[in-house]
């Protein structure tokens, strides 16, 4: 299986690297916030949320309701740092594989996610992205990122 791959991002070192990546980190954060109007009231799920970074601004501005879906034992540290942002009663960590979790509203409105690692698709995150939102993704929805250029 892809245990070993999930195993890689329970390690906090990557996920600090990518914290740390300030230009990266404040990309997601405008984005979100620029568009906060279709997170008001939205229920939005992170794929691969790693600390939860992503999951905590869509509740910042808004979201009615976020899954914070991470396959790692970094699950727990997620839903710790979100407890102690007090946005637990918006953000919910689940830890489990993206294809595996059965997303209780029947859908979302929009899918958040730090898809794109080195050379864009390293993490090899893209297809279960697509295949969680053909199942989940509502008419009309949205991904965040949708778009990249190579």
């Amino acid at each position: 299986g892809n245990e070993g791959y999930y195993d890689g991002y329970a390690h906090t070192s990557i996920h600090e690297e990518m914290l740390k990546d300030t230009l990266r980190t404040e990309a997601y954060r405008e984005a979100i916030v620029s568009n906060r109007m279709h997170f008001q009231g939205a229920t939005v799920v992170d794929i691969g949320c790693g600390t939860g970074i992503l999951s905590m601004i869509a509740a910042q501005v808004g979201a009615k309701k976020v899954y914070c879906i991470e396959a790692s034992s970094l699950a727990s540290t997620a839903r710790e740092i979100v407890r102690a942002n007090g946005l637990s009663d918006t953000v919910e960590v689940v830890q489990e594989l993206a294809e595996n979790f059965e997303l209780p509203e029947g859908g979302c409105d929009i899918i958040v996610s730090e898809w794109m690692g080195y050379f864009l698709f390293y993490e090899n995150m893209l297809a279960p992205i697509l295949d969680f939102r053909d199942k989940w993704l509502r008419p009309g929805g949205i991904i965040f990122p949708s778009s990249v250029t190579l």
